[in-house]
Parts: structure tokens; sequence; C-alpha cells
């Protein structure tokens, strides 16, 4: 079994992290010396038309923009219903709440039409 801490006995003491220190005490610090521009190492160029070498395009990502303008989110469909980000999850899961849309994966989406429909009818 091993050793269990107590609360009063400072880690640093035992020897956990470097230099062993009495208890209270304060390791040093060792402040960062500044730096000049000058000294920074600058990135190597790559040259156009190099030989051998293949353009390699890269993969395009998928963003919020690829929705519809009509699909938001369900953080911004949180802050229409001014309700948190849980709440909505939970009516997710419950069947409760404003209609919503597996874009794919986890990913999910309200349409803006259903959220407006949603408030609508609790509307006395």
């Amino acid at each position: 079994m091993g050793r269990r801490l107590r609360a009063d006995v400072d880690q640093r003491q035992l020897g956990l992290f470097g230099e062993s220190l009495a208890l209270g005490q304060k390791p040093k610090v060792e402040k960062a010396l500044p730096v000049r521009p000058s000294q920074i190492p600058k990135p190597m160029a790559f040259h156009k038309h190099s030989a051998g070498s293949a353009k390699v395009e890269p993969v395009p990502r998928k963003s919020l923009s690829t929705l519809p303008s009509e699909v938001v989110r369900p953080a911004e469909a949180a802050l229409v219903l001014s309700v948190s980000l849980s709440l909505l999850k939970k009516w997710r899961a419950e069947g409760a709440g404003p209609r919503f849309v597996r874009l794919g994966g986890r990913a999910i989406g309200y349409r803006r039409a259903d959220l407006s429909d949603w408030i609508a009818a609790r509307i006395s």
C-alpha cells in the first residue's frame, strides 16, 4: 500500500517536486529574460518553384457558414430561447422543447421556423 499524505504535510518537503523545502518555505521563481525581436529566429522561406515539390491543397474544413441560413446551432438556439445549452440537451433527451435536426454524427441544429413556432405555441 502506498503512503498517504496528510493534509498538513507539504508535498515539496517529501521531495516530490525537485528540491526539498522546509514546511511553509516557497520555491524560488526564475524570471524570464526579455527577448529582442532580432533574437527571434525567422521562419524558413519556401521557394515557389523548388524542384520535386508537389503542391498540396489543404483539406476544406466544415464551418458554420456551410449550414443553410435557416438552421442554427444549439448555442444560438439557446440564446434565442433564453435558456441554457444543458436545458436544450435535456429537452432533446426527453422529447420536449423545439424540434431539432440531426446534421450528421453528433451535430445538432434547429430550424429558425421551428424555434419561432415553439415560442408562438407558448404565448398565452
